[in-house]
């Protein structure tokens, strides 16, 4: 029985080795990178789920947790001292639940589930395309501001509106219903 000895040419073995040493260091294994934010302010919102397009109307709230709601009730604010939508970090979108005659543009945010889409359009280049991961229902006075505007290396997106009980002596509704989402590369 002769037992045969497998060689490999030089070159073979170097290529081997280099391509070992690129994948060790991550230079092929980066992934998908987010898109690059479009310049200027979001435009409008679309919410396929809900049948939503609104304008986004840029608000310049004093503190965060104020949550202005926009003029109309058939556009969404954003909160323009905070980040874009498809930037680093979370972008906030609010809407309006109600108003004194009938149900406003997040009226059916309650609805939205895990795996929903929502875009974000700007004047120029292509939608920016999120999917919603959870929502949450908070206290008016107890916000997650932690998590709404510290540091973070997601792109996130906030749909925000009123939930809970209305009180006629001027506070409005007691609660925010924030709905989650992040950006799809």
């Amino acid at each position: 029985m002769s037992t045969a000895r497998a060689t490999c040419p030089p070159a073979a073995i170097l290529i081997s080795a280099l391509v070992g040493l690129l994948l060790y260091s991550g230079a092929f294994a980066a992934g998908p990178k987010p898109m690059r934010t479009p310049p200027g302010w979001p435009q409008t919102v679309l919410v396929p789920r809900l049948s939503v397009l609104a304008r986004i109307e840029p608000v310049n709230m004093m503190h965060p947790a104020d949550s202005e709601a926009p003029q109309r009730i058939d556009d969404v604010a954003w909160y323009s001292r905070g980040h874009r939508p498809g930037e680093r970090g979370r972008a906030e979108l609010f809407g309006h639940l109600d108003s004194t005659c009938c149900p406003a543009i997040f009226y059916q945010l309650r609805t939205m589930k895990p795996g929903d889409l929502v875009q974000v359009r700007y004047k120029t280049g292509k939608p920016l395309t999120f999917r919603v991961r959870w929502q949450a229902t908070y206290s008016r006075t107890r916000l997650p501001l932690s998590f709404m505007y510290g540091p973070t290396t997601d792109h996130g997106l906030m749909l925000v509106t009123c939930s809970g009980l209305f009180h006629r002596d001027g506070t409005g509704y007691d609660h925010r219903l924030i709905v989650y989402a992040t950006l799809i590369p």
